[in-house]
């Protein structure tokens, strides 16, 4: 079997792959999520440093098992003038809860001012 031939069994097989993900979970953006984004919550525009734009959404994903997630959906969309890029991280409930409590005790030390140089 020539090489040639390798590269486009493999090739096929990974675009089989992602259609059957994306038929699956609903689009591309729940095909990256493993599971179908059910509505986006909020969207915030970080503020640009230099020349990067940061965006983040959060999204309330609807998977198919919902004893096991995930649940939340954290995009992060970072563009500059020549790319685009898109992160997807989630999270289970409790995670998500746990990144908020997190957030929350940093939000409010560092108006504190207790942050500390290590």
């Amino acid at each position: 079997m020539p090489v040639e031939y390798v590269f486009f069994v493999v090739f096929g097989l990974f675009a089989a792959s992602l259609l059957f993900k994306v038929i699956k979970h609903g689009g591309l953006r729940g095909a990256m999520f493993g599971a179908p984004v059910g509505r986006m919550i909020s969207e915030m525009q970080l503020e640009k440093r230099g020349m990067v734009k940061t965006k983040l959404k959060i999204h309330l994903l609807d998977p198919r098992e919902p004893a096991f997630g995930p649940h939340v959906g954290v995009e992060v969309i970072q563009s500059t003038f020549g790319s685009w890029e898109m992160k997807p991280i989630t999270l289970s409930r409790e995670e998500a809860q746990q990144l908020a409590d997190h957030l929350m005790v940093a939000a409010r030390e560092s108006a504190n001012g207790s942050a500390r140089s290590r």
